[in-house]
């Protein structure tokens, strides 16, 4: 027959009940401990890599004894229960971290995209990150974690270090931001004095992929001005002002959509038809001074959407025949303008070609500086032509040409000749010589320009 316990010996069990399972709870999982009952327990892991006392903590006391220190201890029923709540919590963070991911990988597919050739700064991406989930709301994973979720969403993609000695990155390799990004302007339109400015950034490494127009098509115009909010003169039918304006956009998208077909030939009938085709009842308009300004501010629109799906933003490869198609284009575009408007009023063509010609002249060069590009391109990976071209920089007399322009300007007296002491034609030397050395890209030397006409020229 049992003995029957005292209550100070229960009280004595009933502390180290208490210290036991606090002492379970507080241990790592290579611990063992031991209970009231003498036996040794190892702390097992369930499936999610987290300890779980709850098979001890849940379980039916199995025998009086225990039962008997349950009753008298009403701390161990706390004690219980917050196991239990502890253990929600923790399945609780568990949901919160895979709905966080699941969020992610959203993002990931709204704002980046598979993108052979194309390397980003692993910087510069947990930098978006960061604002996603600052945005959002959430606790930002870290770096390494965040790479985890990009290799789940894109997992063909690689890394690479890219850049000069000292100064490497680490990039991934195989993915780009998506145009419709917010991103997308913050990282590949840098502040340069050409287009291709920033293109190392956006094409590091040299690596380049065929440029193809097809990718532009379903392009559509940004809006053009409004009738209603133009100061008319006269007995001016807003009306009318506005069924001209709806023609020229709908022509102007024309000669846009067979541009991306590169359909150019064809640009040469619309225009002839849409002038010499003009309705009797509009004509007085093609008078109005306003009217054409309207014209002319609509044709700067056109240019601009022109200039962006003709001529890629990066240094990419163009093929030589659509290059070829371009610039064919650009040269018979004033003569097609100009023909097109004879016989109308002299005012709109004394408007409409000057801006016309400065929209070919652009166009001319930058398709001569990306033909120009793709020629220096394998030439600057061949290391014969590399050597020979630093040989011959410095066979050149640098100290007699920088000494020249310092003389005179120090003659007029007009410029201050220590404005060139730090950044002289020396220094542009040495630094192109550098480049040559290092084997430095396409898109490498388009940024050192950039800095050269910046300092010398600008500033």
């Amino acid at each position: 027959m049992p003995m029957k316990r005292s209550s100070d010996s229960s009280g004595r069990d009933g502390v180290f009940l208490i210290h036991s399972l606090t002492k379970t709870l507080c241990s790592s999982p290579e611990e063992t401990h031991t209970d009231f009952n003498g036996q040794t327990h190892i702390p097992q892991e369930d499936d999610s890599g987290i300890k779980s006392e709850a098979e001890d903590s849940n379980e039916t006391p199995s025998s009086e004894e225990d039962q008997d220190l349950v009753d008298f201890n009403p701390d161990l029923t706390n004690i219980k229960q917050s196991i239990s709540s502890s253990r929600k919590t923790i399945s609780q963070i568990i949901k919160d971290k895979k709905k966080q991911t699941q969020l992610t990988l959203q993002w990931l597919e709204e704002n980046y995209i598979v993108c052979e050739g194309v390397c980003l700064p692993r910087c510069i991406l947990y930098a978006h990150y960061l604002d996603f989930c600052r945005k959002e709301k959430l606790e930002p994973a870290c770096a390494a974690t965040f790479g985890k979720t990009i290799r789940q969403k894109f997992p063909l993609l690689t890394t690479r270090r890219l850049g000069t000695r000292g100064h490497s990155k680490y990039h991934y390799y195989g993915i780009g931001i998506k145009e419709s990004s917010a991103y997308y302007h913050s990282v590949y339109s840098g502040k340069g004095l050409t287009r291709f400015s920033g293109s190392k950034l956006k094409n590091e490494g040299g690596f380049t992929r065929k440029y193809s127009l097809s990718s532009k098509t379903g392009t559509l115009l940004p809006d053009f001005p409004n009738a209603q909010h133009l100061l008319l003169q006269g007995n001016i039918s807003r009306e009318k002002v506005d069924t001209l304006i709806m023609m020229y956009k709908t022509h102007c998208q024309c000669i846009l959509d067979n541009a991306i077909n590169v359909n150019f030939e064809e640009i040469q009938n619309f225009l002839l038809h849409f002038w010499q085709g003009m309705p009797d009842h509009l004509l007085p308009l093609l008078e109005n001074p306003v009217i054409v300004d309207i014209f002319c501010v609509c044709d700067s629109i056109l240019y601009k959407v022109l200039t962006d799906v003709l001529i890629p933003a990066t240094m990419q490869e163009m093929p030589e025949s659509l290059l070829a198609d371009i610039r064919n284009f650009a040269k018979h575009w004033e003569h097609w303008l100009a023909s097109s408007l004879e016989n109308l009023p002299d005012c709109l063509a004394a408007k409409k070609l000057p801006i016309a010609r400065r929209f070919v002249s652009s166009l001319k060069r930058q398709t001569s500086f990306l033909h120009l590009a793709q020629i220096a391109r394998p030439a600057l990976f061949d290391q014969a032509v590399v050597t020979s071209m630093v040989l011959d920089i410095d066979n050149v007399d640098l100290s007699s040409i920088s000494s020249q322009p310092l003389v005179s300007i120090n003659a007029t007296g007009d410029q201050d000749p220590d404005i060139y002491s730090e950044y002289d034609s020396i220094t542009v030397f040495q630094e192109l010589k550098e480049l040559l050395r290092k084997n430095a890209t396409v898109e490498s030397f388009i940024e050192w320009l950039d800095s050269v006409v910046e300092h010398k020229v600008i500033k």
